[in-house]
């Protein structure tokens, strides 16, 4: 018994090997890493399906997502943009207000992450222009 349960768990071991070395199954994780609260996968179909899949997810409008992300600015200006989009695997609101964007969570509103937009890229080098947000508080006070 022992043995088939050691040769079963080998097998596993080895098939999870062989499948992480040929890039299926890998998990891409974004930095910084933030959870929300509806999980998303890449479907693989075109730009306007996938807007309309993502769409049709979200429990909270694009109204509510920029009043969250104004509410957190402490701003009442317009935003330059509003899109969902995927972010670590999770549905979120992308608003861009005075060269900020804000990440909202596209079930709860939750505020999730702040940086200034268009610098995604190379998050450790920028040191305190981020900020990480879970109740609309920076971080480092």
């Amino acid at each position: 018994m022992k043995k088939t349960v050691l040769a079963g768990i080998g097998a596993l071991a080895l098939g999870l090997l062989a499948l992480a070395q040929t890039g299926k199954g890998k998990v891409e994780t974004q930095n910084p890493s933030y959870p929300g609260s509806i999980p998303v996968q890449e479907r693989g179909m075109g730009e306007k399906d996938e807007a309309q899949a993502l769409q049709a997810m979200a429990r909270i409008t694009p109204e509510q997502a920029v009043r969250a992300a104004q509410q957190y600015l402490n701003t009442s200006a317009s935003p330059a943009k509003v899109a969902l989009g995927n972010e670590n695997g999770y549905l979120v609101w992308e608003v861009v207000i005075g060269g900020q964007e804000v990440k909202v969570d596209a079930g709860t509103g939750q505020v999730l992450h702040k940086e200034v937009y268009g610098q995604e890229e190379d998050h450790e080098d920028r040191g305190n222009q981020e900020d990480h947000g879970q109740d609309g508080e920076e971080s480092g006070e």
